[in-house]
Order: structure tokens, then C-alpha cells, then sequence
């Protein structure tokens, strides 16, 4: 619809701003004999004044009339408006056509990824080789990250998804019951200040996390097993930008950095904001989830770029099917 109004706008515009022009007009017979009869050719010469419009169609007759024509209608000079009603139904036409090619490619761009080519194609191509999501996979995914990523001078790896929904953390939860199944001690973060979640995964409540740590206020580090830890998002009493902004948060990964041989970060969904590109820029990488029913070229491609705005590497990416 906005299109077509803007269309019909312009159409209309244009009707009343563009200048008129003349029309000189003119009709010879051309003779060509008995056994061919003759012919009637009308001459059409426009321009911006009469005069001119004039000398132009008396140029093109000229020819003609070298010819022995029969002049049947001298040249006539008439002053033409532009039509408001052609210019209306041009401008629509052209306005609606405009419009169906923007849901068009707006489709386009909001369809489903249907295959790991396109996720590749939207996401960049990860450190790691893409793979689903499946129960043995989990073992597999943690040791490669182990072997290709967390060092002694990598510990920490954000957990991102393109929008809310879409399993990211679920997976951050599996991975780091994985990891501290595998004798790695492990530190999981809940990141996501606008709408925290692993409190509950782990039956916590979110109270003292990471929220408090940053605002200067008391704070705790839940046991949920051997060898793994987890700080909840906690209560936040400013911007989530603003908290994450303090010099808290790279002085506490550097501290956990010590201390844990993997910190994972579940961070808040893309579409969500830009908060997770402050722990993707802390960690240096990042682990993208996406949802197969629901993952969209478009999200995708919004969280590809603020993660390479960042600087942050795209570790693995984890397509979840269930």
C-alpha cells in the first residue's frame, strides 16, 4: 500500500509540476499510382514552444511535398497538458508493481534455511564443521571444541542464537553438563538480562548473578554438580547495555579465566539487541544455534554481521531439530 500511495503521489506530482509542450501535426497523400492507390501519412513533431514545434514538422514534410504529395492537412500547432488521469494510473500501476516486488523479495529474505548450504551461505562458515543436533553428537561437538578452541589462552565461548526460541539455552546447559561430564571444570553463565532462563533450567533462583556482580552487590556461584558451576543472570537495576558496558565484566572473565577450563556464556537472542556482542567481543568466538523449523536467511544474516562487527569468530554452528 505504501508503495501505490507513493506511486500515485509521485504520478500526481509530476502532473502538476511538469511544463506543457506543443504538438504540430500535419497530413500529406502520397500518390503512388492506379494499380497502388494512394496513401495518407500524418507527420507528429512536439516541443517545448509552438514555433519550434512548427519548424520541425515543416522539416519533416518537406520530403514529401519534393515528391509531388498532396498536402491534405496544413501543419497545425496545439498545446498539450499533461494527462492526470494516465499519469494516476501509471503511477499506481508502477507503484503496485513496486510494492509486489518488495513482499516479494521481503519473502525471499524471511523464508526458512532448507539446507546446511544456506545456513553456511547466511551465517559464514564456522571454525568447526557444521552439524545437528543428536544426543551422540553432543560428546563429539564438546571434545572438537576442546581440541580447536578452548585453550589455555581461550576459555570462554558466547552461546548466540538469531532470535528468541530457538533452543540456545537448552544447548548451553546440555553442553556444559557435557563438559563437566568430561572432567573439564565448567562455568555457565546466564547472560541474558531481558529474559533469563537458566535459573530455571537448573532449579535456581535468580538472585546475587551477574547482574549484581556488575552493579557492585553480592554475589554467588550455584553448584549444579561435579565439576560445574553456574552464575545466574540475577536482578539488573539498570540498562542491560549500561551494565555491560562496566569494566566489571572483562575483570570477572579474566578472574574465571583462572579458574575454569570452559565459561560458557548464554547469551540474549540477536533480534533481542546488541548485548550479545558484548560477550562474543569478550570471548573472542561464538557458538550459533539455530532452529531448523524456524531459522530465516534474514535473522541469520543480522546476527552474522553483528557478530563480524564485533570481531567475534564463528566457532560452530548447531542446527537443533527437535
Amino acid at each position: 500500500m505504501a508503495a501505490l500511495a507513493a506511486g500515485l503521489a509521485v504520478a500526481g506530482a509530476a502532473t502538476l509540476v511538469w511544463p506543457a509542450h506543443y504538438e504540430a501535426t500535419a497530413r500529406v497523400m502520397l500518390l503512388r499510382g492506379v494499380q497502388e492507390g494512394s496513401r495518407i501519412a500524418k507527420l507528429e513533431e512536439a516541443a517545448d514552444d509552438p514555433q519550434a514545434a512548427a519548424r520541425a514538422v515543416m522539416e519533416k514534410l518537406r520530403p514529401y511535398l519534393a515528391q509531388n504529395a498532396v498536402l491534405v492537412d496544413a501543419p497545425t500547432v496545439m498545446r498539450r497538458h499533461p494527462s492526470l488521469g494516465l499519469n494516476l494510473a501509471l503511477g499506481g500501476s508502477g507503484g503496485l508493481a513496486l510494492g509486489v516486488a518488495w513482499l516479494a523479495a521481503r519473502r525471499r529474505a524471511r523464508r526458512p534455511v532448507r539446507s546446511e548450504r544456506e545456513l553456511v551461505r547466511a551465517l559464514g562458515e564456522p571454525l568447526l564443521a557444521l552439524r545437528p543436533l543428536a544426543p551422540q553428537a553432543l560428546r563429539e561437538l564438546c571434545a572438537r571444541l576442546l581440541e580447536h578452541w578452548f585453550t589455555p589462552q581461550r576459555r570462554v565461548l558466547a552461546i548466540v542464537s538469531a532470535q528468541p526460541g530457538e533452543g540456545r539455552t537448552r544447548l548451553a546447559a546440555q553442553l556444559a553438563a557435557a563438559f563437566a561430564a568430561m572432567g573439564e571444570k565448567t562455568l555457565l553463565i546466564d547472560g541474558d538480562f531481558r529474559a533469563p532462563a537458566l535459573h530455571r533450567a537448573f532449579k535456581l533462583p535468580n538472585a546475587h548473578g551477574l547482574a549484581d556482580l556488575l552493579d557492585d552487590r553480592r554475589v554467588s556461584v550455584a553448584s549444579a554438580g561435579t565439576n560445574l558451576s553456574v552464575m545466574v543472570a540475577g536482578t539488573p537495576r539498570a540498562d542491560p547495555l549500561e551494565l555491560l558496558s562496566r569494566s566489571r565484566l572483562p575483570a570477572f572473565l579474566a578472574e574465571a579465566r583462572k579458574h575454569f577450563r570452559v565459561v560458557l556464556i548464554d547469551t540474549p537472542a540477536a533480534a533481542r539487541g546488541p548485548d550479545f556482542q558484548m560477550f562474543a567481543a569478550l570471548a573472542g568466538g561464538a557458538l550459533a544455534v539455530t532452529a531448523q523449523e524456524s531459522a530465516d536467511m534474514q535473522s541469520l544474516r543480522g546476527l552474522h554481521a553483528g557478530l563480524q562487527f564485533c570481531s567475534a569468530r564463528l566457532v560452530a554452528t548447531v542446527a537443533r531439530r527437535d
